[in-house]
């Protein structure tokens, strides 16, 4: 019998939505990163917030998939790392946030693979104690809604696991952010640099089995390898 393929758990936005004669709230991702995932052979199953995550039912939740992928969406609430939100912040989605903080924590003493994109990565950086710059130069997000003109260049470290499945230099990276990590929070590298203004690109867990956050928006990028190096370490054992 064929091995059965990686469930990676993909954490969705709840947000007001409309389709057909629809306008209601709805748990959602962008179809991108659906797409991504099982490009790459991996089951993608949507993972909303859950109160439940964060009295203990992450544990539960992680041991029940192979890997967890963690999207872009609304600024990290500022409390989250006992800051005050600057004028530039465009709110938060607290919820999600104590959700996801919770997943995060859960996998990594998994040791379950995690890529964190975007907001993701930045997430992955208050979990561990870290802080955010609330709004950074223009250049990461042009133009909002879309990419265009916020591709940039990232240097990656050699030996670092970010080099090992993007290539040493990302030529022209997706980018759609306005924020970005300020203190490094506990156990993690900054492996990865913006070329443009050396703002931290790429952050891992350099002791873990696959643990990678990405600012750039590798499921926007169909010749990134990123997502299949991920899907197929949360296929390892399989």
């Amino acid at each position: 019998m064929a091995a059965r393929r990686p469930l990676v758990a993909i954490s969705a936005y709840v947000e007001q939505a409309q389709w057909s004669r629809w306008d209601t709230q709805a748990a959602l991702v962008p179809q991108l990163f659906v797409d991504a995932v099982q490009s790459a052979g991996g089951v993608a199953l949507l993972l909303p917030p859950d109160a439940s995550f964060a009295d203990h039912g992450a544990a539960e939740v992680i041991g029940a998939i192979d890997g967890l992928l963690l999207t872009g969406g609304p600024d990290v609430d500022a409390s989250l790392y006992g800051e005050e939100p600057a004028p530039e912040h465009e709110g938060s989605r607290i919820e999600r946030d104590r959700s996801e903080l919770a997943l995060i924590d859960a996998a990594v003493e998994a040791d379950l693979p995690l890529l964190a994109i975007c907001r993701g990565m930045q997430l992955l950086n208050v979990a561990r104690g870290g802080t955010l710059v609330q709004d950074v130069p223009a250049c990461h997000r042009a133009t909002p809604g879309s990419f265009e003109g916020s591709e940039h260049d990232v240097r990656l470290a050699d030996g670092s696991l970010a080099a090992a499945v993007a290539g040493e230099l990302l030529h022209s990276a997706l980018h759609h952010h306005h924020q970005g990590i300020g203190r490094l929070g506990d156990g993690l590298t900054v492996t990865g640099w913006a070329v443009v203004d050396d703002l931290p690109e790429a952050i891992e867990i350099e002791s873990s089995r696959f643990v990678l956050g990405v600012q750039w928006h590798p499921e926007a990028d169909p010749s990134s390898p990123v997502i299949g190096a991920f899907v197929r370490v949360c296929a390892e054992g399989l």
